[in-house]
């Protein structure tokens, strides 16, 4: 009997229209880098540093006013978007890139310490609206001192042009962050990658 000639759906190389959208509709536009293995490892390196650096950072705010990190985190966040409009826990969960029972949690710990305020929503009574309270708000502002000190710090490896270089990189990073990700998981489904 004949072998057969076709290889196995397993084996074959990935079409593209079987790509995500997010990685298939992502334009290329732009030149992109060509980065060694030892430069990739570099970046990896100093992110996980970087990252771990800002963690104690916002563990260091939080602790000084009584409250855990990640509520803290969640307290400025939904004092940010509220300057956008309309906040809710899904909001907040997207912004961040966090689980909803995660930041859910912590909302509710915020709103038994009086910190945020939640209302129902007057086009969705589903739907949970948040706001810092004016005790969240006193929180948060008597922090400004000691945060305007250490961003001074912080923030004296570059100047305002290079700032806004570097955050639009980094908002440029987080887009491809996620591509890449989608990507990983498409390609990790039919692998043969050995696992233990």
């Amino acid at each position: 009997m004949p072998k057969a000639n076709a290889q196995s759906s397993r084996h074959r190389k990935p079409s593209t229209a079987d790509l995500p959208a997010a990685v298939r509709s992502t334009a290329r536009t732009h030149r992109v880098a060509k980065a060694t293995e030892l430069q990739l490892q570099r970046l990896t390196g100093c992110l996980h540093s970087l990252s771990s650096r800002h963690h104690d950072l916002t563990q260091g705010y939080a602790a000084h006013v009584g409250i855990a990190g990640i509520q803290y985190t969640i307290l400025t966040t939904i004092r940010y978007l509220e300057t956008k409009g309309d906040v809710f826990p899904v909001t907040v969960a997207e912004y961040l890139g966090l689980a909803s029972a995660g930041v859910t949690k912590a909302i509710q710990h915020l709103t038994e310490l009086g910190l945020v305020e939640k209302a129902g929503d007057l086009d969705d009574r589903r739907r949970t609206r948040l706001t810092v309270t004016h005790g969240g708000s006193i929180l948060l502002d008597s922090l400004a001192p000691m945060q305007s000190n250490v961003n001074d710090v912080w923030l004296d490896c570059m100047n305002d042009e290079e700032f806004s270089i570097f955050l639009d990189l980094v908002e440029r990073f987080i887009r491809s962050s996620d591509r890449a990700l989608a990507m990983q998981d498409y390609l990790a489904r039919d692998s043969d990658i050995v696992s233990f």
